[in-house]
């Protein structure tokens, strides 16, 4: 993977984890097939809503993260790794 890539998730973790709701129209989140099925490949569910769009007959999809402190828990050791955090393992 590219660090292009990397960074384009690390982005999009972060708004998640910070309670944002991303659009696929978003700059950061415009192919969402990349970078949204990467981060739902390791195990971290998204909440998904289609929504008309405003100026045409098309609609978006609208993602925020699931609410649940286990996957909370998911998306911020995925974003930790990615950023290179490691942590101790407990004895």
């Amino acid at each position: 993977m590219s660090n292009e890539k990397f960074s384009h998730i690390i982005t999009i973790l972060k708004q998640l984890l910070d309670g944002e709701t991303l659009v696929s129209i978003d700059r950061m989140a415009s192919n969402s097939n990349q970078y949204f099925g990467t981060i739902k490949k390791h195990g971290i569910e998204l909440v998904e809503v289609w929504q008309p769009n405003l100026t045409n007959a098309g609609r978006h999809k609208e993602r925020s993260l699931h609410q649940t402190i286990e996957n909370i828990e998911r998306a911020r050791k995925y974003l930790e790794s990615l950023q290179g955090i490691r942590h101790k393992k407990s004895v």
